[in-house]
């Protein structure tokens, strides 16, 4: 199985009104991204796992929520970012 990652969009709100919000675009859907293992995928629903060989947990996303599937190939997977180390206190 390929790794892939998933971008998807989730409902946003807030309480109350609030006009400004609107007026200056701000009512967006909230962007995620989730990286698993596709088990199934149909015209109207995909269902992963987070871990292979049926172990993990299982997700299944709403297709009209799914922006974006991306495999994560061996040549992505390979790259290394370099991350700061926290000092110790």
């Amino acid at each position: 199985m390929t790794p892939v990652l998933i971008k998807w969009v989730d409902i946003v709100s807030w309480s109350g009104w609030n006009d400004e919000l609107i007026e200056q675009g701000q009512d967006e859907p909230a962007v995620f991204f989730t990286v698993g293992f596709i088990l199934r995928k149909t015209k109207t629903k995909l269902t992963i796992s987070d871990t292979g060989n049926a172990i993990g947990n299982i997700t299944t996303f709403p297709m009209g929520c799914v922006q974006e599937i991306v495999e994560l190939t061996s040549d992505k997977l390979n790259r290394t970012t370099k991350v700061r180390k926290r000092k110790s206190s």
